[in-house]
């Protein structure tokens, strides 16, 4: 495996393996909102996977982009205003699911590496 074909090295691995996440400091407005996206965690199934909660607001992302694009392939027209406000749902929605991503994880107990990466 040490070899230079391969793209990591058994300590790599070794050091992947044993990362743990260190979390930033809040910002005032995770402060603010925190409360309510323990409250909606709250309201996940048990079985959903955090990393499904991650692509949950990836697809939103990918909804808001592809219907601005659908709208103004060059991005550089006026769009209509449902156009906007659905960005701007996708925007909030795409916010809070990766706030909850984590939390739902700590909460199921399946936090992993392979998660902190899907996630950042």
């Amino acid at each position: 495996i040490d070899s230079p074909s391969h793209v990591l090295t058994r300590s790599g691995l070794q050091n992947i393996a044993a990362h743990k996440y260190k979390p930033g400091d809040y910002t005032h407005l995770d402060t603010f909102l925190n409360p309510m996206w323990n409250w909606l965690t709250e309201f996940l199934p048990m079985w959903l996977a955090p990393n499904m909660v991650t692509t949950m607001g990836g697809l939103h992302c990918g909804l808001s982009y592809a219907t601005q694009w659908y709208y103004s392939p060059e991005l550089n027209s006026p769009v209509l205003d449902w156009v906007m406000i659905l960005s701007g749902y996708c925007t909030i929605a795409y916010y809070t699911l990766d706030c909850m991503d984590g939390k739902q994880a700590r909460r199921t107990g399946t936090s992993s590496p392979l998660g902190q990466l899907f996630d950042h």
